[in-house]
């Protein structure tokens, strides 16, 4: 049997199983059938790259793999050769990868070692997790122990103009509350003596409340003071060694979830946990398996170059 005919049975057998259920094919003289393919058609070479092989078998595996919306697209024998051509264009650029040395590159040992064990972790963690199922009771206990943890708290948005000198800073306070978000943000990149902000214009993204760290809380204070975006604080902020003059840019009001609302973030919240805990037991597991030995005591003789980041002022 050619080829060609080969795969054209693989493909009416794939073509049938997309719309319904067939039963495994029977055993055959040269060997099981699979795809509709005894072993020795499977074994027939499509294509030759360098020294590698497209089997006839490896084509219909191919083509089994996707999705049946996509397998559908390749019943003509055009597309039958546009999915081969595919391949081949793929096995030449490996074949070319690796005559340029790129498979002994350490980035590509590395991306082959994280394939291996994404391999790994989806066999011995998310496969055998699929058949765990989150009860309704789980959930509901969860949001009953703490409701107020999936609400979302309020939120603002600011702009900041900081200035060390208080009469210089009363003066942009003065212009700033004349001009819009544009031309707040145009006096912080002109103005502003926050090497960190001011080229972003001030800005300071969204922030809670009760935000920890960035911005500090004076500012937090007054940018939440003010009820209208575009409105700028009406005085000086004294905080960190200078003037602030804040300008409030945008507001996410706070949702309370009601447990319904809940009910999705908390099933993700235990299914992060349950696969924290899979993969920590298997870590065990392997530690006790494996023989492990660290030097912890080495890693103060590591020097890292830290980049200078913004602190709270």
């Amino acid at each position: 049997m050619s080829w060609k005919h080969a795969v054209l049975i693989a493909l009416a057998v794939m073509g049938t199983s997309c719309s319904k259920k067939t039963e495994e094919p029977s055993a055959t003289e040269e060997g099981s059938a699979k795809n509709g393919l005894t072993e020795a058609q499977a074994d027939e070479v499509l294509a030759k790259v360098g020294d590698h092989t497209i089997t006839v078998g490896e084509f219909a595996d191919r083509l089994a793999s996707q999705s049946p919306y996509l397998r559908a697209r390749f019943e003509s024998p055009e597309r039958r050769k546009e999915f081969l051509d595919n391949l081949v264009r793929f096995e030449l650029l490996v074949y070319e990868a690796k005559r340029r040395g790129y498979a002994d590159k350490p980035e590509i040992a590395r991306a082959r070692r994280t394939a291996m064990i994404q391999q790994l972790i989806k066999k011995e963690v998310d496969e055998p997790l699929q058949g765990v199922e989150i009860t309704e009771d789980e959930v509901k206990t969860v949001y009953d122990a703490n409701p107020t943890e999936f609400d979302r708290p309020a939120e603002v948005r600011a702009s900041d103009i900081f200035i060390k000198d208080r009469a210089h800073a009363q003066n942009v306070l003065a212009q700033a509350q004349k001009v819009d978000l544009a031309g707040f943000r145009k006096l912080a990149r002109d103005e502003s003596e926050d090497e960190k902000t001011k080229n972003d214009g001030g800005d300071l993204e969204f922030f809670q409340a009760n935000a920890v760290g960035q911005p500090p809380a004076a500012i937090r204070d007054a940018a939440f003071s003010l009820r209208k975006v575009g409105a700028v604080y009406p005085k000086l902020v004294e905080e960190g060694g200078g003037y602030h003059i804040v300008m409030l840019t945008g507001k996410r009001a706070g949702l309370k979830r009601t447990y319904a609302q809940a009910k999705r973030a908390i099933r993700h919240k235990l299914a992060r946990e349950r696969k924290d805990a899979a993969m920590e037991a298997l870590t065990k597991r392997l530690r006790k398996e494996i023989e492990v030995e660290v030097d912890y005591d080495a890693l103060k003789d590591i020097k890292v170059n830290v980049p200078d980041l913004p602190q709270a002022r």
